[in-house]
């Protein structure tokens, strides 16, 4: 009797930790599958912090985005006659003056935010004429174009820089210190733009 109630309880015993050996690989199956199902939620919320991020980033760029950008010509059915040296030339007829910085009135370029500007400028010369122009910063000569004569023909010069000009530096083109000529600026041929290409 006594050792059928010794094998009862050990019977009772090996069931005992084989339930207990069940129960603790279901635990630590359920732990695995909490501690990854955490991880998971853990890596989703991060990857949501980093859109919400670049979204912010993005919509901060849009609004602080800076364009500055203008180019004008002389007009065909209205001449500027030059009539002698260091004359602004003005180019009335804009195409485009985002940031209007360019006055058309004086052919002065205001600019309007400090940073690296690229500029563009072109003088055209009726026949038998020439001309130099120059791209001045508040009367300081950067650089010429140079439209000389040829015999029954017009003929065209132009140059472009790049430099870096200060908020309200006023940027224009004029006629050459040393013009003694008198001469129809006209037609499309004579252009001046201009561009804000980076703030630093």
């Amino acid at each position: 009797m006594s050792g059928t109630v010794c094998c009862s309880f050990s019977s009772v015993f090996v069931i005992l930790n084989i339930l207990l050996c069940i129960l603790f690989v279901k635990h630590s199956e359920s732990q695995l599958i909490y501690e990854s199902d955490k991880e998971d939620c853990d890596l989703r919320e991060r990857i949501m912090k980093i859109e919400e991020e670049n979204i912010r980033l993005r919509q901060e760029f849009e609004r602080n985005k800076i364009l500055v950008t203008f180019s004008a010509t002389a007009k065909n059915d209205e001449k500027q006659t030059i009539r002698g040296p260091n004359e602004i030339v003005v180019y009335k007829n804009v195409l485009i003056n985002v940031g209007n910085g360019y006055d058309p009135t004086t052919g002065i370029f205001t600019v309007p935010v400090s940073g690296n500007y690229v500029f563009f400028f072109a003088v055209e010369v009726q026949e038998n004429k020439h001309l130099s122009i120059y791209l001045s910063v508040n009367n300081n000569i950067i650089a010429e174009a140079l439209a000389g004569k040829i015999k029954d023909s017009f003929n065209t010069g132009s140059n472009m820089v790049s430099l870096f000009v200060r908020k309200n530096d006023r940027v224009f083109i004029r006629s050459h210190p040393g013009n003694s000529l008198t001469l129809d600026i006209r037609f499309t041929g004579n252009s001046f733009s201009g561009f804000l290409h980076s703030l630093t």
